[in-house]
């Protein structure tokens, strides 16, 4: 048998992904029935002792299936249910949406809305409660040559790929953090952490796509470089602290997170147009995303995390 790292401990933060069948629904008393069953794109059965375990194939841990079903048992009742969906169903399309709009904006310097829906934007700092988020961290590669090259040029550019991929951000759930010159920061905080670590994976793929077949397209019409970027993103607990200098009356709300400072070395280490992200990030994701990564080479010293894993998203 493969080796096995861990147990997965269901008395700390871990995820398990079902398949479900609906055996029964009920109009009248709004009730369903359903099946719930390990998704054997994930698992698969194996015994220790005479005991039967599911193996997690992609985290090495292993849960009995006894300790997994009592478990449910006991957490279901009164189990709230969380939906997170974006406003934007397929990227490729929204892209394709965009990019038409786009093309008339640089030409008539009017801005065109997209119809999809972006969630207000939230200040993270409005909350100074500790909780557990997801982060992104997008840079512009290349972005002090392209300044330096043509000032006026980048800062529209830039404004342009803010503005378009800042709406992407809102469209799934998520608000800026920052905007950092060349880049922004952007975070998903929601009570529900399987829709959050999922939402941010789909985000950061996204953010992709509509820079690649909406933004660059309109730039380049416009005469200016297309843009390259990099992406990183993590999870972690997040709290806002504030800075002070009694002496000046400054002061100002900054985010005191880990999980923060690894999404930037993260980001730091992506190629030109690519996506990865944190260990931390990694074990809480869908088996969807789960089949779509590719583990990358990474000085985890660098995050104070020697053995600290990161994976390409494709």
């Amino acid at each position: 048998m493969p080796s096995i790292e861990e147990d997965c401990d269901l008395g700390n933060r871990c995820r398990m992904d079902f398949t479900m069948e609906v055996i029964r629904a009920d109009d009248d008393t709004h009730t369903v029935q359903v099946v719930i069953v390990p998704d054997a794109r994930r698992y698969e059965i194996v015994e220790r002792n005479g005991e039967k375990f599911y193996l997690d194939k992609y985290l090495r841990h292993i849960v009995s299936v006894e300790e997994m079903n009592s478990s449910m048992a006991r957490q279901m009742p009164g189990l709230p249910i969380f939906a997170l969906s974006p406003t934007i169903k397929s990227a490729p399309e929204y892209a394709a949406k965009r990019r038409a709009a786009l093309m008339s904006d640089v030409s008539t310097g009017d801005y065109t809305p997209p119809a999809e829906r972006a969630i207000p934007h939230r200040r993270f700092e409005d909350d100074s409660t500790s909780r557990e988020v997801a982060f992104l961290s997008v840079d512009i590669c290349g972005s002090s040559a392209l300044r330096r090259a043509n000032p006026e040029a980048f800062d529209r550019a830039y404004a342009i790929m803010l503005r378009e991929l800042g709406t992407v951000v809102g469209q799934f759930n998520g608000s800026l953090l920052k905007p950092t010159g060349d880049g922004f920061i952007a975070v998903i905080d929601y009570p529900a952490f399987t829709s959050l670590c999922d939402a941010a994976i789909d985000m950061g793929l996204s953010l992709l796509v509509v820079l690649r077949h909406s933004v660059n397209p309109a730039l380049e019409q416009a005469g200016h470089e297309p843009l390259k970027i990099r992406i990183g993103a993590d999870y972690g607990p997040a709290q806002i602290r504030q800075l002070e200098v009694p002496a000046t009356g400054f002061s100002q709300p900054e985010v005191a997170s880990d999980a923060l400072n690894r999404t930037v070395k993260v980001e730091q280490s992506c190629e030109e147009n690519e996506f990865r992200i944190g260990r931390r990030l990694y074990e809480l994701v869908h088996v969807q995303w789960l089949e779509r990564a590719q583990e990358m080479a990474f000085d985890g010293a660098s995050v104070g995390i020697p053995s600290y894993k990161v994976y390409r998203m494709r």
